[in-house]
Order: C-alpha cells, then sequence, then structure tokens
C-alpha cells in the first residue's frame, strides 16, 4: 500500500496550500526564508540579526556636522519547531491528488499549524508601547477605528504597508457600521463586500479580522505608582541593541504584580515627533517587556519599551522623569482585555529555515516564496502497529524588532 502513496513532493506542496491559506498575520509582516538547512536535535540554534534604520538631525547653515551611522541591531533566534502528525483515515486521499488538495483531514491540520504561527507573532504584538481608545470598550465605527491610524501618522510611520488584526467582534463592530452607510447611500459594490465582511482600507492600513488577537491579562498592582529616582533616562547608543531599558518604581502594592504587555505613562513625560521633535499633546507610553514582582514595600524595576530617550537624532520624550513622578497603568488591574492592533510590515520579523532530511522515511520540503516558510513533509511507517504516518514540520522564528512602528487600540 506504501508504494501507492503519492509522492512526498506532492504531500509537502499539497500541506503548504492549505498552510497558507489559513495564515494571517504571517501574510502581513516582514518575512524571510534563510538559506541554510538545521537540525534541531544538534543544539546548537540558529540566529539571524536584523537591522533597524539609524535616525539624523538635519543641520542649519552651510557648515557641515557629519553624524555617526548608528543602527541598531536585534537578533531572531530560529527556536520554535511546530508540527503536525496525521494519520489519514481515507486511503484515497493518499492516492489521488485532486482528492489531497480536498483534503478536510489535511486542511484542518495545517488551520492549526497556520494558528499556532499567527499566535506566535500576535504574543509579539504585546511589546507594541502604544495604546489608542478606552480598554475594554469594543470598536463600534470607522470613526473609533481612525484613533490607530492617526497614532501612526503622529509616529511618522510610513503609510505604505499598514495593517490592522483585531478581534471578530471588533471588526464586524466596524464593518455594521459601514455597512449601514453603504445601504442608505446605496452603494451596491461597497455593500456586497461588507457582507462578507471585508473592512475597505481605512486611512491607509488595511485591516483584518482574527481569532488569534492576543489578550492581555493585567496583573494586580496599584492604578497607579511613582517612578523611584531621578535621570532614569538613556542614550540610543546604550540600548541600541535591545532598544529597551530598566526602570526603578514604587508604589506598585505590596507583592504587586506587572504582566509583560502592560502599558504606563509618567506625569510630565510627553511624547515627541520623531521627525521635527516637537513635544504632542499627549503622554508617553510605555511597555513593561516582562513579568515583575514587586517586594513588600512595592518596590520593583521594570524593563521597559521604547527607552527615554531626551535628546538627538532618536529623541522620543519632552523630558526625562522626575523622581517620584506619577505612573498611570492603563486598564484595571486583574482584567481582561483583547490586543487590536495596528502596524507597519516592517514592525513584526518572521524567520523560517529549512530542517534537516531525515535519514529514513521518505521527505520533501515546499517553500513559499511570499511568507519565507518551509515545510517538511515526512513520512514513515510502524511495522508494530501496521500504520503510516505523515508529519508536518516547520521551524522559525518570530520578534517585534521594531516596537516604535505599531500601536494596540480599542473603542472609544
Amino acid at each position: 500500500m506504501a508504494n501507492g502513496f503519492l509522492s512526498p513532493k506532492v504531500f509537502a506542496n499539497a500541506g503548504l496550500k492549505f498552510l497558507k491559506n489559513n495564515l494571517v498575520l504571517a501574510k502581513l509582516v516582514d518575512n524571510e526564508g534563510v538559506d541554510k538547512t538545521f537540525d534541531p536535535g544538534s543544539g546548537t540554534g540558529l540566529t539571524v540579526y536584523v537591522k533597524r534604520p539609524p535616525e539624523f538631525i538635519v543641520r542649519d547653515g552651510r557648515t557641515a556636522s557629519p553624524q555617526d551611522v548608528i543602527e541598531g541591531e536585534i537578533a531572531v533566534n530560529l527556536d520554535k519547531q511546530k508540527g503536525v502528525d496525521v494519520q489519514f483515515t481515507s486511503v484515497e486521499e493518499t492516492l489521488n491528488v485532486n482528492k489531497l488538495l480536498k483534503s478536510r483531514v489535511l486542511n484542518s491540520a495545517m488551520g492549526q499549524l497556520a494558528t499556532q504561527i499567527d499566535l506566535d507573532l500576535m504574543d509579539q504584538t504585546l511589546e507594541f508601547p502604544n495604546w489608542v481608545g478606552t480598554p475594554g470598550n469594543t470598536l463600534s465605527s470607522p470613526t473609533q477605528f481612525f484613533a490607530a491610524p492617526q497614532r501612526l501618522d503622529e509616529l511618522a510611520i510610513p503609510a505604505t504597508d499598514r495593517y490592522a488584526v483585531m478581534t471578530p467582534g471588533d471588526g464586524y463592530g466596524v464593518a455594521g457600521s459601514l455597512l449601514a452607510n453603504a445601504a442608505m447611500s446605496d452603494n451596491d459594490i461597497a455593500t456586497s463586500a461588507l457582507k462578507k465582511a471585508k473592512i475597505p482600507i481605512i486611512g491607509n492600513t488595511e485591516p483584518y479580522m482574527s481569532q488569534t488577537v492576543r489578550t492581555l491579562t493585567t496583573g494586580t498592582r496599584n492604578a497607579t505608582g511613582t517612578v523611584n529616582g531621578a535621570s532614569q533616562n538613556v542614550t540610543f547608543l546604550s540600548v541600541r541593541s535591545g532598544y529597551q531599558q530598566t526602570l526603578i518604581v514604587a508604589g506598585l502594592g505590596n507583592a504587586g504584580t506587572v504582566k509583560r504587555g502592560e502599558i504606563f505613562t509618567i506625569a510630565g513625560v510627553f511624547a515627541c515627533n520623531p521627525r521635527t521633535k516637537d513635544t504632542l499633546p499627549y503622554l508617553a507610553q510605555f511597555v513593561n517587556l516582562a513579568d515583575v514582582t514587586a517586594d513588600g514595600s512595592g518596590n520593583a524595576t521594570l524593563t521597559i519599551a521604547n527607552p527615554i530617550i531626551t535628546s538627538g537624532a532618536y529623541q522620543n520624550v519632552s523630558a526625562a522623569p522626575a523622581n517620584g513622578a506619577t505612573i498611570t497603568w492603563r486598564g484595571t488591574a486583574s482584567t481582561s482585555y483583547a490586543q487590536n492592533t495596528a502596524f507597519h510590515a516592517t514592525a513584526l520579523k518572521l524567520v523560517s529555515a529549512k530542517m534537516i532530511m531525515p535519514y529514513t522515511g521518505e521527505a520533501s520540503y515546499a517553500t513559499d516564496p511570499d511568507t519565507g516558510l518551509t515545510i517538511r513533509y515526512w513520512r514513515y511507517s510502524d511495522g508494530a502497529s501496521d500504520t503510516h504516518n505523515h508529519r508536518f514540520d516547520v521551524i522559525y522564528g518570530v520578534k517585534n524588532i521594531d516596537r516604535r512602528l505599531g500601536t494596540r487600540f480599542s473603542g472609544a
């Protein structure tokens, strides 16, 4: 029976087809396929280094003022091996190409794998330090959605290659409002598209709905805290690789917890325009990058982004925080919030490589030129149980390589 199976290449191509059809976020981000073969069992990792573009200050006058080109560099580790294993119940699906390409079994398996890849990417959106709207509120109109691209504009993020991913509840809230307006204006084309929940580009941002939008559950910390110590700003040169810093704080409460992804503002520290360096009319927002538990006095050291830079080409705030300045957390303690996100494609990185070809059984690869993902198909038989196993694997890494290029958003 095994000799009658379709070739391994056919299985690999079919698996890749179903995988790509089920992906959402992985098709929207910056992606790269590494031309290397990786053996996960070797004990050695595979790392790709990605550079962030440099910033400059415009001089005034004819006298030259050369500036050093300082590029930030961030490591993307290919540390995620994910796969699904299938035993086809219909032998016909393994013998006929048309049947295989319509296989509900394979589509379901690849759908689960696609969901996991999107989930890993969505987890990186918890590192975006901006959050507009009111935490916990669902979007109900395009006007509320506009707050996200508005924030992207205020942060001088390029107007091309912008995407937004939101929960079905938020997506249908926006689509429903647009559908009502389209029906009133007797626009048949728009009405037909919106009935299929296809939301048009809004504010140079293309919206998508996904069930993989992450949920952030806030910690037990107090609603406010304070900065514990003055002069906690940094220079870009000192943080150019990780683009993060530590911040010593107080007032979190006895053993209060702060979760990765929580966002806060600091009194007196305003955001500034990345190009003009003019102070913007709202406080800068920062994100906590790792779970923290305060001591018995409510003191803790946070790891935050973006770093607090008060001068030079990379200036991002109006001033350094004062000792004792009030910290205000977004959202109520111990509460869960959906994390819709809008971003530029280059904010998030997906890197994939080929896995080593197995020594036994039959195997093949299939690579998607758009996402860079390579799927390895491997089939082998178990003589003891008289079963034929079909294994599909991918190996990849994900990273938020430029947290400046995205924001989270909620309804008003």
